[in-house]
This record gives C-alpha cells, structure tokens and sequence, in this order.
C-alpha cells in the first residue's frame, strides 16, 4: 500500500506524501517540448502513449508519490459529440452538438491512456471528473458570460436543474470506466463552486458529490477526494460530511485554524498558494512549515491549494518538495 493510499484511508503516515495540482504541464520544459509538436491540447490528450508520458513526467522528475492523469475536465463533453477547443484567450470553448448522442467510444482514448500509464508505473495514479456544475459552465455559459456567471445563473436555472442531473448520472459512468481501466483514488473538480450561493450548491455540487461517490463505492472502494474550490467555511464543514468521502481538498483561502472544525475522520489534502510556491523564499518556508504544524498528528496530503502556475521555476518545486521530505 503506498502511503498516499494510507493517509486517504485515514491513516497518518511519517512521511507526509506529496503531488501537485496540474503537476503535468506547463511549467515543465519535458513537456513544452512534446508540447511543441502537437497543434492542439485535444490531439495530445487524443494519443494514449502522449498522455501517459505527460503523466509521468513530473513523477520522475520530482519523486512525487502519485501521478494524475493528463486530461482535462471537458472530455466529459465529447461523449455527446461536442467539440472542445482551447483558444488561449477565452478559455476552453465547448461547441455543442446540436443532435448529441452518448458515445464513450469517443473518449476511449483517455481510458488507453490510463492502462498505457499503469503499464509503465506502479505509482497511485489518480483519476478525476469535473463537478457536473463545473463541467456545465463550459456548456451553458459563453465565454463572455462566464466572465460574470453570477449575472447569467437566474435566468439559466431550471436548465441548470435538468442538465446537472443529467451530467451527474454521465460522470458516474465516465468515472466508473476510469476505475475499471485502472486508476486508485479518484478527485472530483468542483472549481467553480465558490460562483454559487449556499442553495444552488446544494442541489448543484453537493447532492451531485454524494450521489458520484456512493455510485463509485458501491461499485469499488477506491479512496475518493472532493475539491470544492472558493466556498465559505461552512460549506467546507458540510463537504467534509458527505458519505463515502475519503479527503477534503482545501484551496489556499481557507484558514488552517478552522481545521479542527471539518469532519476528523476525514484526510486532508492541501493547501499551499501557488503563487507562493512560484515566488519561493522565505515565505514559501514559512507557509510550508505552517502546513506541516496544522497537520503533524492528522492524515493529511501535501498539494497545493489550487494548480501550478504555468511560470513557476522548477527550481522552487524541487526546493519544496526536498524541504518537505527532509522534515522531521
């Protein structure tokens, strides 16, 4: 059992596990070179052995105890048949299939991806979905609308209302093919749930969490982490007590005094700024250690409070995780 695993299961171990938030990606040069030769991110994810390269790459370069595999939270969109685009500017863009048929051929790649991944490393190898929330503010909201959803949500709430039922049965299926093709803990990506106020998160994020992690429990007990990025305290409380929730994930806004008051049968995963693991120095020292102190006698894994910022030195990773496994 690695000792991510143990610490999700909610058994402290002495050494703290690390991974990374978009740990794959930008801010590695290995990658901006396989990169270089794609002409979008979808032909990337589109090639299984690419994908699980990508994977891979920031486990061997930093030692990291679990990869997460290269994908983004959109594909979920392709198996109606909807294209995605990512333009740089705006954002991802989902260009709706005006007659969609669910098809999981159509994303039978990111599950090759997974195997190819497995086959290469024994490393924990985590999978993840977008919230249905989150996914559907790709589909529902124009890129010039997403930039104010909050001004938009009224007027779009009863389709919100069908869509988010429909996209949580789909990311239960989504998420059970990762299981099956082989990954060991799974995150579900709710990081635009901050947007909503205390109902809509409700019966958009949390009713969905729960009813996406029962199905997975039920069909395999895999460790499963939520990550409800931008939501006030007590909503964090109320996330930590959803069934069949293995770890939180806190973002880097959320005060590690009010830890005590979140479910303590839970793991813990967080919640270093990225900006001041791309800054470093005495102040990425300083937040660490903070990190470490809060969670000395509780099951906890170290990450980041949201992903790696695409500028930040590789230096200053290597630096932190060295910091972290030399603690005592």
């Amino acid at each position: 059992m690695s000792i991510i695993i143990d610490n999700l299961n909610h058994k402290k171990t002495d050494i703290t596990p690390i991974w990374l938030m978009r740990q794959a990606g930008r801010h590695l040069p290995e990658y901006r070179t396989i990169r270089s030769s794609f002409g979008s991110l979808i032909e990337m994810f589109q090639n299984p052995k690419i994908c699980a390269e990508v994977t891979l790459q920031p486990v061997e370069r930093y030692n990291l105890d679990a990869a997460i595999i290269f994908t983004d939270i959109l594909m979920i969109h392709m198996l109606t048949g909807s294209k995605i685009s990512f333009d740089g500017i705006n954002g991802p863009v989902v260009e709706k299939n005006l007659k969609p048929k669910i098809d999981f051929k159509n994303i039978d790649f990111l599950y090759q991806a997974i195997k190819e991944t497995k086959s290469r490393s024994n490393k924990t190898l985590i999978g993840f979905a977008g919230g249905p929330w989150t996914a559907l503010t790709y589909s529902i909201f124009s890129p010039t609308e997403r930039k104010d959803i909050k001004k938009y949500i009224n007027e779009k709430e009863k389709e919100i209302d069908i869509l988010v039922k429909k996209t949580t049965d789909l990311t239960i299926e989504y998420s059970i093919k990762q299981i099956d093709a082989g990954i060991n803990a799974f995150q579900l990506f709710e990081s635009s749930a901050g947007i909503l106020n205390d109902e809509q998160l409700e019966k958009w994020c949390i009713e969905p969490c729960k009813k996406i992690f029962n199905a997975i429990k039920k069909h395999k007990n895999i460790p499963t982490i939520a990550f409800p990025r931008g939501v006030n305290l007590e909503n964090y409380i109320k996330y930590s007590f959803i069934e069949n929730l293995n770890c939180l994930s806190i973002d880097q806004f959320f005060d590690l005094n009010n830890i005590y008051k979140l479910n303590n049968k839970i793991a813990i995963q967080g919640n270093l700024n990225p900006e001041t693991l791309k800054v470093g120095g005495d102040n990425l020292k300083k937040e660490v250690d903070n990190i470490l102190l809060t969670f000395k006698d509780r099951a906890h894994i170290f990450n980041l409070g949201h992903g790696v910022i695409k500028d930040t030195p590789v230096k200053n990773v290597e630096d932190t995780i060295k910091y972290i496994r030399n603690k005592k």
